[in-house]
C-alpha cells in the first residue's frame, strides 16, 4: 500500500483544504500519516509577495465553493493541545477521523480547539472513549509524538506547510510555499505511484 506523509498545523487554513483532498486519497487506499507540525521561532520561511494576503482570501473562498467546504475564522490561534491530542488519537487508531473533526470544529464550527473538554468531546463524536482520551490528555499522553514530529520536521528543514511526501521515495515531495501550489488530488495521485 502506497503512504503519504501529511505535515499540518490546524491554525492553516491551506491544511484544512489539503486534509480534504488526502481523504480522498485515502479512500483510494493510500494511506495517510499525519504528522503535526509548529512554526519553530527560527524558522525562515520565503516571504510572501506583495498582496498575498488579499489573494489568499480570494482563492480560499474560491476552493470553499469548488469543494464544498465551510471556512469561517477560527475562535482562537493556539493549536498545541489540539495537535498534542491529535497524537493521542493517532495513538487509539482514530488519527484520520480526528484530524478532519477538529478541523471542522475550528475552521467551521468556531469551537475552541485549545479546550481540553472539547478535545475530548471530539475524540468521542469519532468513536474514541471520552474518558480514556481525557486521561491520556492529562497524563501528558501524546507530548512525546509531538516532540517526534517537530524533530523529523526539523531534521528535514520544513519550514511551511503543507508539506506532502511519498513515504517510500521521499524525492517525491510537494511543500507548499505559495496558495496557487495546492496540489489537485490527481497531482497526489502522481506523487504516491
Amino acid at each position: 500500500m502506497s503512504q503519504l506523509r501529511f505535515h499540518f498545523d490546524y491554525a492553516c487554513p491551506w491544511c484544512y483544504i489539503g486534509a480534504h483532498t488526502v481523504r480522498e486519497l485515502a479512500q483510494e487506499g493510500v494511506e495517510i500519516l499525519y504528522k503535526v507540525w509548529k512554526m519553530p521561532p527560527n524558522a525562515n520561511p520565503p516571504a510572501k509577495p506583495e498582496g498575498y494576503m488579499e489573494a489568499a482570501g480570494v482563492r480560499l473562498k474560491e476552493l470553499r465553493e469548488e469543494m464544498n467546504v465551510r471556512v469561517s475564522s477560527p475562535v482562537q490561534k493556539e493549536t498545541v493541545p489540539a495537535l498534542i491530542a491529535t497524537k493521542v488519537a493517532e495513538e487509539m487508531g482514530a488519527a484520520a477521523a480526528y484530524v478532519e473533526a477538529v478541523y471542522k470544529a475550528h475552521w467551521a464550527d468556531k469551537q475552541d480547539i485549545s479546550d481540553r473538554e472539547t478535545l475530548v468531546s471530539i475524540a468521542e463524536s469519532v468513536g474514541l472513549n471520552a474518558s480514556e482520551f481525557r486521561q491520556a490528555l492529562e497524563s501528558d499522553a501524546g507530548r512525546a509524538a509531538y516532540e517526534r514530529d517537530l524533530q523529523q520536521a526539523a531534521d528535514e528543514n520544513l519550514d511551511t506547510i503543507p508539506d506532502y511526501v511519498n513515504v517510500d521515495d521521499p524525492s517525491k515531495r510537494l511543500l507548499i510555499h505559495h496558495f496557487n501550489d495546492m496540489p489537485s488530488l490527481e497531482q497526489l495521485r502522481a506523487l504516491v505511484r
